[in-house]
């Protein structure tokens, strides 16, 4: 699905977070927003999931504004993993990635065979097969984190927004997430804290600063010497991995 941002700015009471963020993503591209705390990241995916209203610009997505369109529609298409989702507690892990499915269900129907195995398939991918029949508040962080994963993969979206998806992971888990995600073909957004991980998996990085778009484009592009020092003030440094050849970051503190 195509994502756009036209002029949005977004924020709360009368002071905007993000300030006119113009940005088109491509179908199956993989955007990685990046930037210091305060920048603006959450504020840009609350305004793709319907969390928080744009005060001026538009968010489309495949040209319908995300806003006015309907919101059963949107709920079918858009599936959002955020910073401070807990999943219900009282539910089991089954039940919570279940909830994926009801966005394709009419008032009063139930689950079919078809939906089940879409949540076992989504529980699987995530490695929370073994998780299946505990209740949330059993899990650790992360795993709950995994099982909403698998909630927005039971989903079955065109677009995935995600929110330091990477929490509470450990760096087997963050890794393998993450190739997870791009490896989908859907249309990815997410705020990534962590520079090396955005460099080794997304398409396209956006840099945030003081709520606008500072840099984009490809990881090479994106994450120079000048932005890193500009926009997170450190100096940094982009190698090739001498395994597989993807970018990786180096960062170092500033030299005064």
């Amino acid at each position: 699905m195509k994502l756009v941002f036209e002029g949005v700015t977004a924020g709360y009471a009368e002071l905007p977070a993000v300030r006119d963020v113009t940005l088109t993503i491509a179908p199956g591209e993989f955007v990685a927003l990046v930037g210091p705390n305060g920048s603006g990241k959450s504020t840009v995916l609350k305004t793709v999931y319907r969390a928080l209203s744009p005060a001026a610009g538009r968010v489309l997505l495949d040209g319908a504004d995300v806003w006015t369109a309907n919101r059963r529609t949107i709920a079918r298409r858009v599936a959002a993993l955020g910073q401070e989702e807990h999943g219900g507690h009282d539910f089991t892990a089954r039940e919570a990635v279940r909830l994926g499915r009801y966005p394709h269900l009419g008032g009063f129907d139930r689950l079919s065979a078809q939906d089940e195995e879409i949540v076992t398939a989504a529980l699987h991918r995530t490695g929370c097969a073994t998780l299946a029949t505990r209740p949330l508040s059993t899990l650790s962080g992360g795993e709950r984190q995994r099982v909403l994963l698998a909630r927005a993969l039971a989903q079955q979206p065109g677009l995935l927004v995600l929110d330091e998806p990477t929490n509470h992971l450990d760096p087997q888990h963050q890794i393998s997430m993450l190739g997870l995600v791009a490896a989908l073909g859907v249309t990815v957004i997410a705020a990534l804290h962590t520079l090396d991980l955005a460099a080794q998996h997304a398409t396209t990085i956006v840099a945030l600063k003081d709520g606008r778009i500072a840099a984009a484009g490809p990881p090479e592009a994106v994450l120079t010497p000048r932005v890193f020092r500009e926009v997170f003030a450190v100096d940094g440094t982009l190698v090739p991995d001498p395994v597989d050849g993807r970018p990786r970051v180096l960062l170092r503190g500033l030299d005064r």
